[in-house]
């Protein structure tokens, strides 16, 4: 690997490791759906033009109602979910619970794929999950009420995640990974977009609207600058230009390389939330961070390591999506 590409491939952990700092700040403020909603839209935005001109467009609408199936497990339920854990669990947390994903790939494969699980994988998945069993031992992360419950939200998501590989494995082969990516984005914002604008945030404080403004138009008018930037971006750096970066490498390093941004994004996750929202890393995170990495390297030995999303939709590949 190239030293240029090295310092992408760090710079694009340090991005997608700064996605839950920013959910985190964003979430609370706009709700799970509106940044669920900006986010694949912004996504697609940045990523749909490409498509267009490499021509592949036709290829999407012939498989509109696929990309739908992959927008529900890749964006719209992970991203949700994601949303509503990042209410209540800290960030470095989250980013610890979301490098399950290629662990969860393993195990679905086996049980859905019907993927071969050697001893090795085996091992692989049994100290993943033993990892994420020590983290949830650790009552200073899940003091506050309710964060249990979030956690297990934040498994469910990549689980979605984890799904959405072997789903798109099987309907959406025929796509490249930039269209299937852009059309899954796409078909999400369709679902999204007019939902989290009517609905509008949670309107808890409407100090700059009037009575005769509307709630949804209230909610909005409320919400701080400091939420918007985060909202922006986790939408413009976080989704839609960390996502071409990632394909940038896929295509001078291939993927398999690329894909070990995975397991670098904890670090960077918990590295943002201790400087700048006063988290506290503890040792119990950093055992149980490397318990989860080790699980994963080793439940993805002997087969392609399924690709996932930080917090970003590709199931395709990608990391990562948070």
């Amino acid at each position: 690997m190239k030293p240029r590409d090295l310092i992408e491939l760090l710079f694009l952990a340090a991005i997608w490791g700064g996605s839950f700092l920013f959910l985190r700040v964003a979430s609370p403020a706009v709700g799970p759906l509106a940044v669920a909603a900006f986010r694949v839209t912004g996504g697609a935005l940045m990523l749909l033009p490409l498509v267009l001109l490499s021509r592949e467009g036709p290829a999407l609408r012939q498989h509109a109602p696929q990309l739908l199936g992959a927008a529900l497990l890749s964006c719209i339920l992970p991203f949700m979910g994601l949303g509503q854990a990042a209410r209540q669990l800290p960030s470095g947390l989250l980013s610890i619970l979301n490098a399950t994903t290629p662990m969860w790939g393993a195990l679905v494969g086996w049980l859905w794929a019907r993927e071969r699980l050697s001893g090795l994988r085996a091992l692989g998945l049994t100290l993943g999950f033993v990892g994420v069993a020590l983290l949830a031992a650790d009552g200073h992360q899940f003091s506050a009420p309710g964060a249990h419950w979030a956690a297990g939200l934040a498994l469910g998501s990549t689980l979605m995640y984890a799904f959405a590989v072997h789903y798109n494995k099987r309907f959406l082969s025929q796509l490249s990974p930039l269209s299937n990516c852009a059309g899954t984005l796409g078909m999400a914002s369709i679902v999204l977009i007019a939902p989290a604008l009517w609905i509008g945030p949670p309107a808890t404080v409407a100090t700059a609207a009037t009575s005769a403004t509307p709630a949804a138009m209230s909610a909005w008018m409320s919400v701080s600058p400091k939420a918007w930037l985060a909202l922006l971006t986790l939408t413009l750096l976080c989704t839609g230009v960390a996502y071409l970066i990632f394909y940038r490498l896929i295509d001078r390093i291939g993927a398999s390389r690329a894909l070990t941004v995975t397991f670098l994004i904890p670090v960077f996750g918990m590295l943002w939330g201790a400087l700048f929202m006063d988290e506290h890393i503890t040792l119990m995170m950093v055992g149980s961070t490397g318990l989860i990495l080790l699980g994963t390297w080793l439940s993805n030995q002997g087969a392609a390591l399924p690709a996932h999303r930080l917090e970003a939709p590709l199931a395709k590949p990608a990391p990562g999506r948070t």
